[in-house]
């Protein structure tokens, strides 16, 4: 869960990883002027002068990591897709500002893996048929 949930989306850690901006980076494939441009934990660092570990340690401070990322009550994907499929010419910082305040927003939620498994089988099960 972010720590800081009531920052603006400009605020700045000590390191230079705002929140806001570990978010656009890594989840949305947002670069810092609001272009689109896949980015994994390496591009992150570079862009931001740190090393891997640096990185990894502001999401898993910002809640932002893989982990607790799943534990929130937060569309991920379709905030991607929202990113990707975006016409030229579409605010693409302020349609992620959108998605960063619903992200903040969003409640912690406790998952049952066993049964989200259980309840996936079932639905795969009606859908397709028993497996042979």
């Amino acid at each position: 869960m972010p720590t800081d949930d009531n920052r603006s989306p400009a605020d700045s850690d000590d390191d230079g990883l705002a929140p806001f901006s570990l978010f656009c980076a890594y989840h949305l494939g947002l670069d810092r002027r609001g272009r689109k441009r896949f980015s994994n934990v390496h591009d992150v660092a570079r862009g931001a002068g740190v090393d891997r570990d640096a990185v990894e340690a502001a999401l898993a401070r910002h809640g932002l990591d893989a982990e607790s990322m799943m534990k929130r009550d937060f569309d991920l994907v379709g905030a991607q897709l929202d990113i990707q499929v975006s016409p030229p010419g579409v605010d693409l910082l302020s349609l992620a500002e959108m998605h960063w305040e619903l992200f903040v927003a969003s409640a912690v939620i406790e998952r049952d893996w066993a049964k989200e498994a259980s309840d996936a089988a079932a639905d795969n099960e009606r859908i397709f048929g028993k497996p042979r």
